[in-house]
């Protein structure tokens, strides 16, 4: 696979200049959902009497494997990319994969963009969800659209103006998947719930506007339901937390503890997608990381395992819970991600990259 030749389809989501066509949306989807519905059990166990896979990505007993860089199998020991809430922001997307990734920060044997690493299989990226709906950068636009709404109008200027980039966001992640099955992934977020729906561990959402009805009208007047239901397919598809030798990933704080037959079987239980999609700041229970990390984690000698997630905005680059076993990384102003190595301790002073500074920059 040519790197620049597909950074180049990236770098065209990221400038979202129109709306994306239905059978764009559709194609996507499918490629998408195919691989969700198809992925390897080594790291992501069907729920037990089903044939659906789990909530859990599961890629532990890495740390004998080669932590050089060479590709490995699907539970290979790797450097991870943890990426917070995308937030209708496909240039985020692209400035990840067009981002060249140290290899002082990644410990791989030489500098190389995370494009390439990943058609490697020398990284894996993790997103945490949350791909549509623009937060604060878009308010005065969520104003706007909302009192159009109000009015009868549910596909207005702004309207499509939020879509554009939130559709380019989602059909990035979806093609991205499509692309590296085995090395790239995104968790469901609490946006996650496309048709706005209250059950299951979904709630209707709104926090500038009615968000979740508003982009619910859009997609069924612009879209119509097949495309509607394919994305609710997809959005259904989606892991919920993952897990390797030193971290524990999911999108929100875990509200309680969760053993791994727990995660796995997360997708039929809205108590635990609630626990893991929507847990607000103070609301999980004491000693819910330690609990998650001790029963799940063995990471390398001395070495400690963090968990990581995204959910609610931090107002600087990170912000340490649970007496800094758990660390929200989620700056919705800002491009940060979190690079995490199987053989050390993640510190978010020195672990953490604004790749759109950084790509600028470079």
């Amino acid at each position: 696979m040519n790197t620049e030749k597909v950074l180049q389809e990236f770098n065209v989501f990221s400038k979202h200049e129109r709306l994306p066509s239905k059978k764009k949306i559709l194609d996507a989807a499918k490629k998408a959902l195919f691989v969700l519905a198809t992925e390897d059990s080594s790291y992501r166990e069907r729920i037990p009497g089903t044939d659906i896979p789990g909530g859990l990505l599961d890629f532990r007993g890495g740390s004998s494997a080669r932590g050089d860089g060479g590709a490995g199998g699907a539970n290979c020991a790797l450097p991870t990319i943890v990426v917070p809430d995308l937030h209708a922001r496909p240039d985020f997307v692209y400035n990840i994969l067009n981002y060249v990734l140290p290899k002082r920060k990644s410990g791989l044997k030489a500098d190389i963009k995370v494009a390439a690493a990943l058609e490697e299989k020398k990284i894996r990226v993790i997103f945490v969800g949350d791909i549509l709906h623009a937060e604060g950068r878009a308010k005065e636009r969520w104003a706007k659209a909302f009192a159009a709404f109000e009015g009868g109008v549910h596909d207005s200027s702004f309207m499509r103006d939020e879509m554009r980039e939130g559709l380019a966001a989602l059909l990035a992640v979806m093609q991205a998947k499509f692309l590296w099955p085995e090395n790239f992934h995104c968790l469901k977020g609490n946006h996650e719930n496309i048709k706005n729906e209250r059950g299951e561990g979904n709630f209707p959402f709104r926090k500038f506007a009615y968000e979740g009805r508003m982009v619910y009208e859009f997609m069924r007047l612009v879209y119509g339901e097949e495309i509607l239901n394919a994305v609710y397919d997809f959005e259904k598809a989606l892991p919920l937390a993952a897990c390797s030798d030193n971290f524990f990933v999911s999108h929100a704080e875990p509200l309680d503890f969760y053993s791994k037959e727990d995660l796995v079987a997360a997708p039929l239980d809205e108590g635990t997608v609630y626990g893991l999609t929507w847990t607000a700041n103070d609301e999980a229970r004491v000693g819910s990381a330690a609990k998650i990390l001790s029963a799940l984690c063995q990471p390398p000698t001395g070495v400690e395992a963090r968990c990581v997630g995204g959910h609610r905005p931090v107002p600087q680059k990170y912000l340490p819970r649970q007496g800094g076993l758990y660390i929200q990384i989620h700056n919705p102003e800002k491009q940060n991600v979190a690079v995490l190595r199987p053989d050390k301790t993640f510190d978010p002073d020195k672990d953490m990259i604004d790749v759109e500074k950084e790509t600028k920059n470079g």
